[in-house]
């Protein structure tokens, strides 16, 4: 490598190292001309091209804390930023959704070939070996800022869009993401297409795990329409089982001493085209909430009740994956003030989440220990230190060329890629990456009903912007 200088940052930022090679692996120019070129409807690309854009909102979020501003400002003065600042926020703004989500997918499927052999942070159970176990969840931008002229002064927060996110359980990566710019939208008709995109991603049967919201007649029938795959979802309070009498119910007590019960019927009527035959296993908590799933893998001896049971608590990894995309990897701080570039984020921050996840991966493998033992957010906090000290010191250009990834460098391939972490990683342990032990909390519990309402009105941006669309057109009409 050209200078010594550079050998020797390098050589001590192995976290720094290892992540700036898998994002370069996951973002690789060709991938994303590609991306580009076939999902960005009437958008276009002159002096900012696409990867250019890509790599100012990856340093933003890696370097400077999620400030756009700051990572502009930085690279014009490095004579790197082509445009003025405002085109950057211009061309975010009109940033397609389809583009955004295509983002996620494409890299996260270069990502998933890099991840150690047979890794899982979570493994299911073994009557579910022959399924890939997906949760999904829907997520709204919380936030918004309220920078453009419609939406100054409005009471209220306001909402920047909405999120359908798919997780794979067993190895903690954002499979894939359907949006919405409307904020307030419902998930429910966001189900197919985030359905459609798992689907080009997994060829093998899917167990789709989701919660209530989606316990109705018509998003079962979309989750089981591929041959193979099943459902695991807990039913709404409006959708009853209609029990099949010819079945006896059977109930037990688990080993924490709650009453569980099995029953197996139909949902829908016998008119509905949605009806279907499920099995019902009901969970009566000590609260006196009892929480019922339902699900088409109706053989209770190839499947029992109490691996399905778990299986649906792994969901809750899925709001994990939220909190950590929001607090830790930046989402809580918008770049953008309209919903394309909000969303456009979100994608971003979901790969990058996904990036730390092989970083994590490959070093437990090196040090023997659980994936779940590993605290993402030390990791990252450790990547960004060690990124600005290579961005503060090193020659930016050198090390771009030391780190890049192209066909023929062997490094580029998945097999390479993998042992390279490996090599990286190796001897970077710290025991400071490991989870701070859980605390039981203390706390009082206040029933849901006795919590106190606050002032949490809040509105989508879209509806607002559209709003002062309609009513600039009717003007002039008039």
């Amino acid at each position: 490598m050209e200078g010594g200088f550079e050998s020797e940052l390098l050589r001590r930022l192995p976290l720094g190292q290892a992540a700036l090679r898998v994002c370069g692996y996951a973002l690789e120019p060709g991938m994303l001309t590609d991306v580009f070129e076939r999902h960005r409807g009437r958008c276009y690309q002159d002096i900012l091209t696409f990867e250019n854009l890509v790599s100012l909102i990856v340093n933003a979020l890696t370097v400077h804390g999620g400030s756009g501003h700051q990572a502009f400002v930085e690279a014009a003065h490095a004579g790197q930023l082509p445009v003025a600042e405002q085109n950057i926020y211009g061309k975010l703004a009109r940033m397609p959704v389809a583009l955004s989500m295509a983002l996620l997918s494409a890299g996260t499927t270069r990502l998933r070939r890099i991840l150690p052999n047979g890794y899982q942070v979570v493994s299911p159970p073994a009557c579910l070996s022959g399924f890939k176990v997906v949760a999904f969840d829907g997520k709204k931008i919380k936030n918004a800022a309220k920078r453009l002229k419609v939406l100054r002064g409005l009471p209220g927060k306001l909402l920047g869009g909405k999120l359908l996110v798919a997780l794979d359980v067993a190895n903690g990566l954002a499979l894939g993401m359907n949006a919405d710019l409307d904020g307030e939208r419902n998930d429910v008709p966001l189900v197919p297409g985030l359905v459609d995109q798992v689907r080009t991603l997994v060829s093998e049967p899917v167990l789709w795990v989701a919660d209530r919201q989606f316990g109705n007649l018509t998003v079962p029938a979309v989750l089981a329409a591929r041959e193979g795959d099943r459902f695991l979802v807990r039913a709404s309070k409006t959708l009853g089982l209609n029990v099949d009498p010819s079945r006896s119910a059977a109930t037990w007590t688990d080993d924490q001493g709650r009453t569980v019960t099995q029953e197996w019927g139909w949902i829908g009527a016998e008119a509905d085209s949605r009806r279907r035959r499920v099995r019902q296993i009901t969970l009566h908590r000590s609260d006196g909430e009892a929480i019922r799933l339902l699900t088409d893998l109706v053989d209770a001896s190839c499947y029992p009740a109490g691996d399905l049971l778990g299986t649906y608590l792994q969901r809750w990894g899925i709001e994990r994956v939220f909190q950590e995309v929001t607090e830790v990897f930046n989402l809580q701080t918008l770049i953008g003030s309209s919903p394309p570039a909000m969303i456009f984020q979100s994608a971003l921050c979901f790969l990058l989440y996904n990036m730390i996840q092989v970083v994590r991966a490959h070093l437990a493998q090196e040090q023997g220990r659980s994936a779940a033992e590993i605290s993402s957010e030390k990791l990252f906090w450790d990547v960004r230190e060690q990124l600005t000290a290579w961005k503060n010191l090193g020659n930016a250009e050198i090390v771009a060329r030391a780190l890049a990834l192209d066909s023929g460098d062997p490094a580029a391939t998945q097999a390479a890629m993998r042992l390279w972490l490996q090599k990286m990683l190796g001897g970077c342990w710290k025991a400071k990456y490991l989870k701070a032990p859980r605390k039981k909390s203390t706390a009082a519990t206040v029933p849901r009903s006795k919590v106190p309402n606050g002032h949490g009105g809040h509105t989508s941006s879209w509806r607002v912007i559209q709003a002062a669309k309609a009513a600039r057109l009717e003007g002039q009409r008039s």
